[in-house]
C-alpha cells in the first residue's frame, strides 16, 4: 500500500468515526439519557401507586398518568428569562436557562430549594445563583464556572460589587411592577443572600454597638420614635379588636423583617434593618475588617430610591382601615394619630406659599 493510500485510509476512518460520534450526540444526546432515566423511575413509582390504589377513581387517574409516562416526549426544556445576553459576557441572544433539560425532576429540586416560592425558577432560573452557562446542553459546558453548594456561593462574597452584580441581575430578571412609581432596582433585592435564600436579620443591637457613638443624633431620634412604634400599635383599640388579616397590615410596617408567609418578624418597631435591609452581608464585611464594603451595602436601596424604601409604608391610604374603624365605633382620635405627628403641608396659597393644615379629625 502506497503512503498516499494509507493516509487517505486513515483520514477516511477518522472522518467516518467523527460522523458516527456526531450522529450519536445529535440523535442520542446525553441530556436524553437523563430524561429516559427520569421517566423510567416515574413509571416504576406510578405502577406501585396503581397497585396500592384503594378506589376506582384514583386507579383510573393513575393509569392515565402511567400511560402518558410510557409515551414520553424527549425534548430540550428551557426557561425564557427577561432581558438579553451581552457580548461582553461572550454570549448573545435571548436569556434562557436550559438546566431543567437534565435536572427534570421538579420534586427533587423543590426539596433541595425550600424557598422556591420566594425565588421561583421560572423567573430567575438557576445560573443567577449557581453560575455556569444556562444555554449549554453538554454537561461540561453547562457546568463551567459553576457553584455547586451554598458554601461555594458564599465564598464568592469578597467585596460589595459581588452582591451588587447579583442584585442587579435579579432586578433585570424580575417582571415590571404595575405601579409606575415602583422602580425595580437592585436595592429591592437586599432581602436575598447570594444563595437565593432570604438574607438574615441580625438585629438592631448588633448595629448599635458601633452606631450609638458614630451616628448618635440619628440613633437617639430613631430609638425614641421609630423603635417604639409597635409598642403604641399593639395597645391601640383597633389592633386589639382586629382579626389576623387586620393585624397583618400593621405588622408589615410596624415591625422589622416581617415575613408574610410565616407571620414572623425579626424585631418589633421600625429598627435599622427596616430601611437598610437585612444586615447579614453588611455585618459579615464589618466582622472581617472590610468596613468600606459594608458601608456600600448599607447605602444600597436606602439613598437615591426614597419611594422604594419609604413608599410602601408611608403611603397616603395605608391607614384607611383605621379611620374606618374609629368612624364606625367611635373613640378618641388620639389613637389614630401618632403622638409625634405634626401638621403637614397639603397645598399652596394663591401667593405660591405652602399652606399647613392640621390632619382631619375623625367625625
Amino acid at each position: 500500500m502506497s503512503v498516499q493510500r494509507f493516509i487517505f485510509f486513515v483520514l477516511s476512518a477518522l472522518f467516518f468515526l467523527a460522523t458516527v460520534m456526531w450522529f450519536k450526540d445529535e440523535f442520542s444526546p446525553k441530556w436524553m439519557e437523563h430524561q429516559k432515566k427520569f421517566y423510567e423511575e416515574q413509571v416504576e413509582k406510578v405502577e406501585r401507586d396503581v397497585a396500592a390504589a384503594t378506589s376506582a377513581k384514583e386507579k383510573d387517574l393513575l393509569e392515565k398518568r402511567l400511560a402518558s409516562l410510557k409515551r414520553p416526549v424527549y425534548e430540550i426544556k428551557q426557561i425564557l428569562l427577561k432581558g438579553e445576553y451581552s457580548w461582553d459576557k461572550q454570549q448573545n441572544g435571548d436569556k434562557v436557562d436550559r438546566c431543567m433539560t437534565c435536572h427534570i425532576d421538579e420534586e427533587k429540586l423543590k426539596v433541595a430549594h425550600p424557598g422556591i416560592k420566594e425565588f421561583p425558577f421560572d423567573i430567575y432560573g438557576c445560573t443567577v445563583c449557581h453560575g455556569g452557562i444556562g444555554r449549554a446542553l453538554s454537561e461540561e459546558m453547562a457546568h463551567e464556572g459553576m457553584y455547586y453548594h451554598k458554601r461555594q456561593m458564599e465564598l464568592r462574597i469578597t467585596n460589595a460589587e459581588t452582591m451588587f452584580d447579583f442584585w442587579s441581575e435579579l432586578a433585570t430578571l424580575t417582571p415590571e411592577e404595575s405601579d409606575p412609581n415602583q422602580r425595580i432596582e437592585m436595592g429591592d433585592f437586599k432581602k436575598y443572600s447570594i444563595t437565593g435564600d432570604k438574607a438574615i436579620y441580625v438585629g438592631s443591637q448588633k448595629c448599635l454597638k458601633c452606631h450609638t457613638g458614630l451616628t448618635s443624633p440619628h440613633v437617639e431620634r430613631w430609638q425614641r420614635i421609630k423603635f417604639k412604634t409597635f409598642e403604641y400599635v399593639k395597645n391601640a383599640p383597633d389592633y386589639i379588636a382586629g382579626n389576623e388579616e387586620y393585624r397583618k397590615t400593621c405588622l408589615k410596617c410596624h415591625t422589622t423583617g416581617y415575613d408574610e408567609t410565616t407571620g414572623k418578624y425579626s424585631e418589633e418597631g421600625v429598627t435599622c434593618e427596616a430601611c437598610h435591609g437585612a444586615g447579614e452581608v453588611f455585618s459579615y464585611f464589618m466582622e472581617v475588617g472590610k468596613a468600606p464594603e459594608g458601608q456600600k451595602i448599607a447605602k444600597v436601596g436606602t439613598f437615591g430610591t426614597p419611594y422604594n424604601v419609604c413608599g410602601p409604608c408611608h403611603h397616603t391610604r395605608n391607614h384607611e382601615m383605621r379611620l374606618k374603624f374609629f368612624q364606625e365605633r367611635g373613640g378618641s382620635d388620639e389613637w389614630f394619630f401618632p403622638q409625634h405627628t405634626t401638621p403637614y403641608k397639603t397645598g399652596f396659597s394663591g401667593k405660591g406659599e405652602s399652606v399647613s393644615k392640621p390632619l382631619p379629625k375623625i367625625q
